[in-house]
C-alpha cells in the first residue's frame, strides 16, 4: 500500500498526468466547439493566420519562425493555441522581471572596477580578441579580468578531485548552481564535505534546476538539504501547465568557493560525468578552474538568481572576498546568457571567434543543431581556408537529437568543415579554441535550446596559458575519433533522409 501511495504521489507521474489531461481537455473543447458551429472553425483559422503574420513580423531567428508557421498552417485549430502556450518569447512574470532587473542593477556595481579597466586590457590584445571582448562587454556588460590563474581539466575525474579539494578548504562560503545533481558517488562525496563545512559555520548555498533533476532527485530534496543546514532553492519549478517558462532552464554549472575560486564547464554533479558509471560509453567532458577576481563575476551570477528565488535584499559583499592577484599572462571574460533579453550573447561571441579566425577553430559539442547564421559562419570560415573541426559523440544520449545533428553533416562537410566522432563514447564538452589565442569553455551547446531558451554561462579566455592545454587535449582526443567523410554522411536510406528533413524542420522547437 505504501509503494502504491508513493507511486501515485510521484512528482513525475503527477506532472505527466496533468499535462496530458490539459492536452486532452483542450482538444475535446476545440473539437466540440468546431462541431457545433462552422464559425468557430473559421474563427480559429483566422486566429492562426494572424498569429502567423505576427510571427513573421518578429525580430527573431528565421528558422524558429518557419518551425512554427508550418504546423500552424497545417493544423490551424491547434497550431495557434500551441504557439500561444509554447512559442512566445521566454520571459519571467512581471514581478519576477522587476525583481531580477533590480537585483542585476544592484549587483552589477561590483563589476565597476573591472569595467573601468576593461578597455585598457582589451587594447593589449590582438585585433580578434579585442573585437570579441568588446562585443561581449557591449552585449552583456561583463568586464575583462586579469591576474587570474586558469586551470583546465580534460576529464570529469580531474575536475571532481580539484573541486572536492577546494570545497574542503572553504572558510566563508560555497555557492553551487547546477542543471543536474544526482545522488551517487559524485554528489555524495560533495555533500559530505558540504555538511562538514556547514558544521564549521561556512555559508553553503545550492541551486539546482527542477527539470534537470526531475528524474535524479526527489521533489522535496531542497527541504532535505535545508534540514542539513544547507540553504537551497529549486530553479523554475515544474508545473503541469501550458507555459513557455517551463522551457527556460538554468543550464549553468557554477561553483564558487569563498569568492576566490570559481569553476564552470560542461560537468554536472552526477556519476556518469566522472566515469563512475557508463551510460553512453566513456564520458568526455571539460571544465576550468579560475582563481582570482574573475571568481567575483560567477559569485554575482549565482547571487542574482539566489536573490530572485529567495525574494530577499541580502547584500552580496560577503561572497566577494579579496582574491589573490596571480602573476599570470592573459585575461578572462566571464559571460552569462538570459533568454528573456533575446541577445544570444554566447552564440554571437562564438560566431565572432569563427568570423575572425585566421588559422584554425576547434570545437567540442554534444549536439550540433545550429541556426542558419551559425552554419553560414562555419562554412564561410572553412571555405576561406580556416581549419574548422568539430568533435561530436559517436554514442548518443538522445537518438532523435543525434539524427538531427547528423543532418547538418553534409552541408558542413561539403564546405570543408571536418567532423569527427568520439569512438569511445559521448562528448559532453562545450568548448572552442582558436589560433592559440582565444578559447571558450562553458555550458552552451550548439543548438537552439542553449542559444535561445536556456540560461547559460562560461568564460572567454584570451592569451592565458591554459589555451595551450585546451588545444593539446583537443588534438589528443582526435586520435580516439573517426573522421566522417561526405560520402558517409550522405550514404543513408531514403527513410533516414526523410526523417532528417522532418526533424530539421522542427529543430528550433526541440
Amino acid at each position: 500500500m505504501r509503494k502504491l501511495f508513493k507511486l501515485l504521489t510521484n512528482k513525475i507521474l503527477i506532472t505527466i498526468f496533468f499535462f496530458l489531461l490539459q492536452i486532452a481537455l483542450t482538444c475535446f473543447i476545440v473539437l466540440v466547439l468546431t462541431s457545433i458551429s462552422a464559425w468557430v472553425y473559421i474563427g480559429f483559422s483566422i486566429l492562426s493566420l494572424f498569429i502567423c503574420l505576427f510571427i513573421m513580423g518578429k525580430d527573431t531567428n528565421p528558422g524558429y519562425k518557419l518551425a512554427w508557421v508550418i504546423p500552424i498552417l497545417v493544423a490551424p485549430l491547434f497550431g495557434g493555441m500551441m504557439y500561444i502556450s509554447f512559442g512566445r518569447s521566454a520571459r519571467l512574470r512581471r514581478k519576477e522581471r522587476k525583481r531580477l532587473a533590480q537585483t542585476i542593477r544592484e549587483t552589477c556595481k561590483h563589476y565597476d572596477g573591472a569595467l573601468a579597466r576593461t578597455d585598457e586590457r582589451l587594447d593589449s590584445l590582438n585585433e580578434s580578441s579585442h573585437k570579441l571582448g568588446t562585443l561581449v562587454r557591449n552585449l552583456s556588460g561583463y568586464p575583462v579580468y586579469e591576474h587570474t590563474d586558469v586551470q583546465y581539466y580534460s576529464l570529469g575525474e580531474d575536475f571532481y578531485a580539484a573541486l572536492k579539494d577546494d570545497l574542503s578548504k572553504a572558510e566563508h562560503s560555497i555557492l553551487l548552481e547546477y542543471f543536474i545533481i544526482e545522488r551517487g558517488k559524485c554528489w555524495d562525496g560533495i555533500l559530505e564535505i558540504l555538511q562538514e563545512k556547514v558544521a564549521t559555520g561556512v555559508d553553503v548555498r545550492v541551486i539546482y534546476d527542477d527539470m534537470g533533476c526531475l528524474f535524479t532527485l526527489p521533489g522535496n530534496y531542497a527541504k532535505k538539504l535545508k534540514a542539513m543546514g544547507i540553504k537551497a532553492h529549486v530553479f523554475n519549478r515544474i508545473k503541469p501547465t501550458f507555459n513557455i517558462r517551463m522551457n527556460n532552464r538554468t543550464h549553468r554549472k557554477i561553483a564558487v568557493i569563498d569568492g576566490k575560486v570559481a569553476y564552470t564547464g560542461g560537468l554536472n554533479l552526477a556519476d556518469e560525468y566522472i566515469n563512475e558509471v557508463e551510460k553512453y560509453g566513456h564520458w568526455k567532458d571539460t571544465a576550468i578552474r579560475m582563481e582570482g577576481e574573475t571568481a567575483h563575476a560567477f559569485a554575482v551570477m549565482f547571487m542574482q538568481f539566489w536573490l530572485l528565488l529567495d525574494r530577499s535584499q541580502e547584500p552580496i559583499d560577503n561572497f566577494l572576498l579579496p582574491a589573490a592577484q596571480h602573476d599570470c599572462r592573459g585575461f578572462v571574460q566571464p559571460v552569462a546568457s538570459d533568454p528573456g533579453q533575446n541577445v544570444q550573447v554566447i552564440e554571437k561571441g562564438l560566431m565572432e571567434i569563427i568570423h575572425n579566425a585566421d588559422r584554425y577553430v576547434y570545437i567540442n559539442t554534444p549536439y550540433l543543431i545550429p541556426d542558419n547564421e551559425f552554419v553560414t559562419a562555419l562554412c564561410l570560415a572553412a571555405q576561406s581556408g580556416v581549419d574548422v573541426r568539430i568533435t561530436m559523440p559517436h554514442i548518443p544520449d538522445k537518438k532523435t537529437v543525434f539524427i538531427m545533428s547528423r543532418s547538418f553533416y553534409p552541408v558542413l562537410l561539403k564546405a570543408g568543415v571536418k567532423i569527427y566522432e568520439y569512438l569511445p563514447g559521448f562528448v559532453h564538452a562545450k568548448s572552442m579554441v582558436c589560433d592559440d589565442s582565444i578559447a571558450y569553455i562553458g555550458t552552451c551547446n550548439l543548438d537552439y535550446r542553449s542559444f535561445y531558451l536556456h540560461y547559460e554561462c562560461g568564460a572567454f579566455l584570451y592569451d592565458v596559458p591554459a589555451i595551450d592545454d585546451i588545444k593539446a587535449d583537443y588534438l589528443a582526443t582526435l586520435e580516439k575519433c573517426k573522421e566522417i567523410t561526405y560520402e558517409e554522411a550522405t550514404d543513408v536510406t531514403a527513410f533516414t533522409k526523410l526523417a532528417r528533413s522532418v526533424l530539421r524542420l522542427f529543430a528550433p522547437l526541440m
